[in-house]
């Protein structure tokens, strides 16, 4: 492979990345539609640093951006389904399937405008990361007591004392033959 090749195929494999970049994709879609919307463009630079702002912002549990974005898409879906609901019913004596289309619109328009809203009451009711706990833990442990013991007439020889369990190990494995040693 000589240098051209490896020059293409590092341009091939960097046109890839962007490829999947969601921010990068996400703010293609941003100017293309801004552009049509507004009749001005959006610096290709400025719309990829804008996505990532958000998305770290997200990241950082910042949002309120994410709220606002729901809100106006919620917003903006239930005036989609009075206007086509409206329109609906106004073609409802007319010929055709103008009506049934319109009125199917406004259908959808409403179940993602509550489905919409379902998800910003998710948001809202999810745990702040100030209040989320940290997990909680139980150790169990393991003590072994031995008891006291006595001499023929009822003395106390050795008081009842506890055994570190390494301890314990070490001389319950000090008893017993090594492995191969019968």
């Amino acid at each position: 492979m000589d240098g051209k090749d490896v020059i293409d195929v590092k341009r091939l494999r960097e046109i890839a990345e962007q490829a999947v970049d969601p921010c990068v994709t996400s703010s293609a879609v941003v100017a293309a539609f801004w552009g049509d919307m507004s009749g001005g463009a959006i610096d290709r630079q400025a719309g990829y640093d804008a996505v990532r702002d958000h998305v770290q912002d997200v990241r950082d549990g910042e949002l309120s951006g994410v709220e606002a974005t729901l809100v106006g898409q919620a917003t903006a879906l239930n005036v989609i389904f009075a206007e086509m609901a409206r329109r609906g019913q106004a073609a409802l004596n007319h010929p055709g399937n103008a009506a049934e289309r319109y009125l199917r619109l406004a259908m959808r328009a409403q179940a993602q405008c509550r489905a919409t809203l379902h998800e910003l009451k998710d948001l809202a009711d999810r745990p702040s990361k100030e209040s989320e706990e940290a997990p909680k833990y139980t150790m169990i442990k393991r003590i072994i007591v031995y008891p006291p013991e006595y001499d023929d007439e009822g003395r106390v020889i050795a008081p009842a004392r506890e055994v570190d369990s390494a301890d314990d190990w070490l001389a319950r494995n000090n008893e017993r033959p090594a492995y191969g040693d019968d």
